[in-house]
């Protein structure tokens, strides 16, 4: 947050479900589950290329997915890690158990 803007609270992490059965769902059901996703990683799920397209969505419904570029043995250059961040999980317990959408 920009020091002008100091003085407000933090923004509450409010993010939607992604569509029953989609692939942005399973793509979150993963990051909760094991904690970060590579584009190897879901490759090896069976679930195609289009990571990024689902990270993306994730995105767009608030979830504010992360990434950091990792060195992985036999590719030339590094590719991103996708994660979620803490008050992201804490958000899914809640929406996942019925609760309202408060961060803690």
């Amino acid at each position: 947050m920009n020091e002008q803007l100091s003085f407000l609270p933090a923004a509450e992490c409010c993010p939607l479900l992604p569509p029953s059965g989609s692939r942005t769902e399973q793509c979150l059901n993963y990051l909760l589950e094991h904690g970060d996703i590579t584009q190897l990683d879901w490759l090896r799920e069976g679930k195609g290329w289009r990571l990024a397209s689902n990270i993306k969505e994730l995105d767009y419904l608030g979830w504010e997915p992360k990434s950091d570029l990792v060195k992985c043995e036999g590719f030339p250059h590094p590719i991103a890690r996708y994660s979620l961040p803490e008050k992201a999980k804490r958000a899914a317990q809640l929406l996942m158990a019925g609760g309202e959408h408060v961060d803690p």
